[in-house]
């Protein structure tokens, strides 16, 4: 595959390419989240999971031994060995995100077509601009896995707003379970989607960095105990933010040890000059909704019909239609970098104690940064 250089490969797809056989599917990091990338696939007819790739012996061995929807027929020990021999079109990244841009780059040298990275994109801006120069340069569609965007719920929600239901959106609260990157990505993605992918304007924030008392353990933390990382990058204990959008729309960002009680689940509550709108978490409590709503000239809580789904199955087949019709992908890689950017003022906020207007300078990780000049303390 030759390289166009023209920003095709970053989101968007040029015309369309007849198909016949599968898309042939290869999977880099075959660890927990693979499993939902697998799953999803395994509900799509036109694309054939081939070939897997994990350092892990254990793991190659389980996948390839299962005859169930997570198994995989061939096990490599390199991604850059698979990448060689399996002419793959679609590639999921699937590693801890330190090693994301290698292997989008690898991926994208090898010609694939396209690619599914797991959020967050990398661990710092320069790690998202490696990987949308290698996608630009190949040409090779690069898609970020923000899927949630793709649940009903919040598809519902956006709805009701675009309605005018709840008037002009004044203010959103998101709440993200975790640590920024590995939880509020998303928070901060799904206020980005409400509002139609509006850009930031300017972050302000603070970010809790005390000692974590933890175990190895999975998830990101089996290296706990030796490093005091998750998924391999320092992470914060809690954060606050508070977020400023060119459209004039304020949103705010709880995660971690700041997070309000019981708002696990990624939950959204939306503040309009007519009403409100909240979207619940992944799994309600008893009297909780996926979706509830006090809209303009209503007295009572209206409660929209909204199912529970994946979104796994769904980013794949935007991906593919990408591939076959052109146009854009909504979890497109730019997206992505500016959800990154705002998750990256955060902690330059909470380091500098100001207010960081974007676009954002900054390369680096200013958590990383911080640590490696001995300003925090780890474990």
């Amino acid at each position: 595959m030759t390289g166009t250089g023209d920003g095709r490969g970053v989101g968007a797809a040029p015309a369309p390419a007849a198909r016949t056989a599968p898309y042939r599917v290869g999977v880099i990091g075959c660890g927990g989240i693979s499993n939902s990338h697998l799953r999803g696939y395994r509900e799509i007819p036109a694309v054939e999971v081939v070939a897997g790739a994990d350092v892990s012996e254990a793991v190659r061995e389980d996948r390839q031994s299962r005859t169930d929807e997570l198994g995989i027929p061939k096990m490599y020990a390199s991604a850059a060995d698979m990448l060689e021999r399996e002419q793959l079109d679609i590639v999921s990244i699937c590693t801890w995100p330190t090693l994301r841009p290698e292997m989008t780059e690898l991926a994208c040298d090898a010609g694939v077509r396209a690619i599914l990275a797991e959020k967050p994109m990398a661990v710092d801006l320069a790690g998202c601009d490696r990987m949308i120069a290698a996608a630009e340069r190949s040409g090779t569609l690069l898609v970020v896995g923000h899927q949630r965007r793709f649940r009903d719920r919040y598809i519902k929600a956006r709805e009701l707003i675009d309605s005018g239901a709840i008037g002009e959106v004044v203010e959103i609260t998101s709440y993200g379970s975790a640590d920024l990157l590995s939880s509020a990505t998303h928070s901060v993605d799904l206020i980005r989607f409400l509002l139609h992918d509006d850009e930031a304007e300017w972050v302000i924030g603070q970010i809790d960095t005390r000692p974590q008392q933890r175990q190895n353990a999975p998830t990101g933390y089996q290296q706990w105990e030796e490093s005091g990382m998750r998924y391999g990058h320092h992470i914060e204990t809690g954060a606050f933010a508070m977020i400023k959008f060119r459209g004039g729309v304020q949103a705010t960002v709880e995660s971690g040890i700041v997070q309000r009680k019981g708002r696990g689940g990624w939950p959204m509550s939306v503040y309009g000059t007519e009403g409100m709108l909240e979207v619940g978490p992944d799994r309600p409590a008893a009297g909780e909704h996926l979706l509830r709503a006090l809209v303009k000239g209503q007295a009572d809580w209206l409660y929209p019909e909204a199912t529970v789904t994946a979104g796994f199955k769904e980013e794949v087949e935007a991906l593919i239609d990408v591939l076959e019709h052109g146009g854009e992908h909504p979890l497109n890689a730019r997206s992505a970098r500016h959800v990154h950017e705002i998750l990256m003022a955060i902690f330059e906020s909470s380091r500098q104690r100001a207010r960081i207007d974007l676009p954002l300078a900054l390369q680096s990780h200013p958590l990383q940064d911080m640590v490696a000049a001995g300003e925090v303390e780890r474990r």
